[in-house]
């Protein structure tokens, strides 16, 4: 996972955490999406987009902090997003070689620590 992975993926990852059905969960801080968002037709041709409900995962905690939004020391958002189990942090996106992919490699080595 990685700040990449959004919404219902969010909720599948830790449904899977919450649940023990993983050894754990590899990568980075996800994006924090989750607010499901819909869209209604203005007269005018426009739309008004707003937030009708939120996400969360099977331990009831919130993918976003709604109106709970708070600042480090360095001026970056804390809160919202899973964390993993292990960080690994990789930008290189979809390698073609997936065997080259870093946190690939720490995700092999946690299986085979739990083993």
């Amino acid at each position: 996972m990685n700040e990449g992975t959004a919404s219902s993926a969010e909720v599948f990852a830790a449904a899977l955490h919450d649940n023990g059905r993983l050894v754990a969960t590899v990568g980075s801080k996800t994006y924090g999406k989750g607010l499901i968002l819909h869209t209604f037709p203005m007269p005018d041709g426009g739309g008004l987009r707003i937030a009708v409900a939120e996400y969360l995962t099977p331990s009831l905690k919130h993918v976003t902090n709604v109106g709970g939004a708070r600042y480090n020391a360095n001026g970056d958002l804390v809160g919202g997003g899973i964390y993993p189990d292990v960080q690994c942090s990789s930008n290189q996106g979809i390698p073609s070689d997936i065997g080259a992919d870093i946190c690939v490699g720490v995700a092999l080595d946690a299986l085979d620590a739990a083993n």
